[in-house]
């Protein structure tokens, strides 16, 4: 018997949706590919809201010969959403999984291989829906995993507050803090999940809003992607292109300030 997976879209909230019909919303398209930062405008008295998006993640082992090294940091690519507003990471799972394709079978143009080349078992392109209501221009940039083994470290959990109003670990060693899951452990920031949200932080290097969170930090950060160049030029024609990385993200602008009290 045949499975088949649908990839389901999420309509326009509600909200949005009758802000378009009063004449106080637009829904428009956002789109990028290859550049590793991009940025979407806002105008003034204006705010957006990001409601859904499709990211197609960087394979530069597509078409690449036979025995070409993959490397592990791709395995994980992340969306990152940054401005004054605030911060949001979405992580993607990039699967391995690649074909051997025999040029005698099924050869290639633009450009025409030579050898066996990879090709991807399978679609990689990711569909999220989520919430982003901004009121300035929003920076979207890419990340992957860096290249540093992380460092962690791990306690008991006790049994009195305030911990154990959060977990249900008490008594058992879990962790604490890590370093070098995207940033690299040379620069001193720490990933410290137990911190406590509401008092200030005592890790070195973390800013006490983000340190709950899986961030990556551009200053020091190792899961840069590699620049166009080093994977998609070259001659390497259309296929550079397919190697790179896609986004697409559909809002509603509201021309409209953005009200204090609409989270």
């Amino acid at each position: 018997m045949a499975a088949f997976f649908v990839k389901f879209t999420l309509m326009i909230p509600y909200y949005l949706e009758q802000l378009i019909h009063q004449g106080k919303g637009e829904h428009k398209t956002f789109s990028g590919a290859m550049a590793e930062n991009l940025i979407l405008k806002v105008p003034d008295k204006s705010f957006i809201v990001i409601y859904e998006y499709w990211f197609k993640p960087l394979l530069t082992n597509l078409g690449a010969d036979n025995g070409t090294t993959y490397n592990f940091q791709q395995a994980i690519q992340f969306v990152n959403f940054y401005n004054s507003n605030g911060y949001s990471v979405y992580w993607h799972e990039v699967h391995s999984d690649y074909l051997i394709k025999n040029v005698t079978n099924i050869p290639t143009e633009n450009p025409a291989i030579a050898s066996a080349y990879q090709m991807p078992a399978g679609d990689h392109t990711d569909y999220r829906s989520l919430y982003l209501k901004t009121d300035r221009d929003l920076s979207i940039y890419f990340t992957m995993l860096n290249q540093d083994t992380v460092t962690s470290a791990a306690a008991a959990a006790p049994a009195f507050d305030p911990l154990n109003n959060y977990f249900g670990y008490v008594g058992n060693n879990i962790m604490t803090g890590a370093q070098g899951y995207q940033n690299l452990v040379a620069t001193g920031q720490t990933y410290a999940p137990l911190a406590n949200p509401i008092t200030q932080v005592a890790a070195p290097g973390t800013r006490e809003d983000f340190t709950n969170d899986v961030f990556s930090f551009a200053a020091g950060s190792g899961g840069f992607f590699p620049p166009f160049s080093a994977y998609g030029q070259a001659g390497n024609s259309a296929m550079g292109k397919a190697r790179a990385h896609h986004f697409q993200c559909n809002y509603v602008l509201i021309s409209e300030e953005s009200p204090k009290n609409f989270r």
